[in-house]
């Protein structure tokens, strides 16, 4: 791959072990630019760099040197790495509105990081079999629909979300906490494989080689999201790493859904709780595509006629206009007379039971 000069001695000190984002601008709001900073180094350790620790130091010391600077591209070369710096055209525009965006971002894989159509489906590591079915369907049928699900490579409901979309032939990226040449966990390296195989990607933040540690994951999440026009949460129990994409991606402005399940399931708390608190409860893929109209599920041509469920009386009365027109809350809340907190207690167990939908723009919409 070819880069600019810039870009060149971005990379070169972004790929300075114990140069994190915050020392790597520090460096730059003193120095310029990278290059400023090359420069520098050759008449000796400046003072002013006391802030950095011994080793961080000794590091930068050691790197600047022509030998070390070119075999940062020739061993991105040999491994079919990309390293794409903030300041390159090449990166992804989506990730340039989000609090702390990776300085630099290593990817192996041709697929694009910026389209349209990405979701991401995460979840805990610890699942259930119902979360396992529900990862791999909804991975599945968003493949089906040309999205590009991201997810995390992780044990649990992001492997399961990964091998849907690969079950589809589908593409999916997985963000690692670790080098992207460093397969994590070990038993996932063949899934890792298999996707940059049918052209997905596999992204990070850390240099080649750098080693998984317990501060990266939370941290990598942020890039899940970021890369997402919204995140589903299938399965996470209280303190779960789900939840803190789902909290990055409230932070970044992005869509947030959840997989209803037993108030009885630990599993189910996050998820339920997230319903409660705003997010969209999904009981389908159907009802990511359509919120997205990325798709539009077919309906039997008496689809206006009277559903074939049973509706208790004030379900039924909030349900007959929607079969006419999409509506807002405050337009249901006129048309049936009910008030906010019974009106939306209805609309929250009509859509957990398929009934009705939220789509865009905040209206519902019935499917029967």
């Amino acid at each position: 791959m070819d880069y600019t000069a810039m870009e060149q001695y971005w990379i070169w000190l972004s790929s300075v072990e114990g140069i994190g984002p915050k020392r790597f601008y520090q460096l730059l709001t003193l120095y310029g630019d990278a290059r400023g900073l090359w420069d520098a180094l050759a008449g000796g350790m400046p003072g002013n760099l006391r802030f950095l620790d011994r080793v961080a130091a000794q590091n930068l010391w050691s790197a600047r040197d022509e030998g070390y600077f070119y075999g940062v591209f020739e061993a991105l070369e040999k491994k079919r790495i990309r390293a794409i710096p903030r300041i390159s055209e090449g990166y992804p525009s989506c990730l340039l509105d989000i609090y702390d965006p990776p300085v630099t971002l290593y990817v192996r894989g041709d697929c694009p990081l910026d389209g349209e159509r990405q979701f991401a489906v995460v979840g805990s590591r610890r699942c259930t079999r119902d979360g396992q079915r529900a990862a791999r369907e909804f991975g599945k049928a968003l493949a089906e629909a040309d999205v590009t699900v991201v997810s995390g490579l992780a044990r649990g409901i992001d492997t399961c979300a990964h091998e849907g979309v690969l079950d589809a032939h589908g593409r999916t990226v997985a963000v690692l906490g670790c080098g992207v040449d460093v397969p994590y966990p070990p038993e996932n390296e063949a899934l890792l494989n298999a996707i940059l195989d049918n052209g997905g990607a596999v992204i990070s933040e850390y240099r080649p080689g750098a080693k998984p540690t317990a501060g990266n994951f939370p941290a990598r999440n942020r890039i899940i999201s970021g890369l997402s026009r919204g995140v589903l949460l299938v399965e996470g129990a209280k303190g779960s790493g789900g939840m803190i994409t789902v909290n990055h991606a409230t932070d970044q402005g992005r869509d947030v859904f959840a997989v209803p399940g037993s108030i009885y399931s630990p599993l189910s708390e996050m998820p339920n709780r997230l319903i409660l608190s705003g997010a969209t409860p999904v009981v389908s893929p159907w009802d990511i595509l359509e919120y997205y109209r990325w798709g539009s599920r077919s309906r039997p041509e008496d689809a206006r006629q009277k559903p074939t469920v049973a509706l208790e009386a004030d379900e039924e009365a909030l349900v007959e206009p929607l079969r006419a027109q999409e509506l807002s809350f405050d337009e249901l809340a006129a048309a049936t007379g009910f008030s906010a907190a019974k009106l939306n207690s209805l609309l929250t167990m009509l859509e957990l039971r398929g009934i009705i939908v939220k789509v865009p723009g905040g209206l519902y919409r019935a499917y029967l």
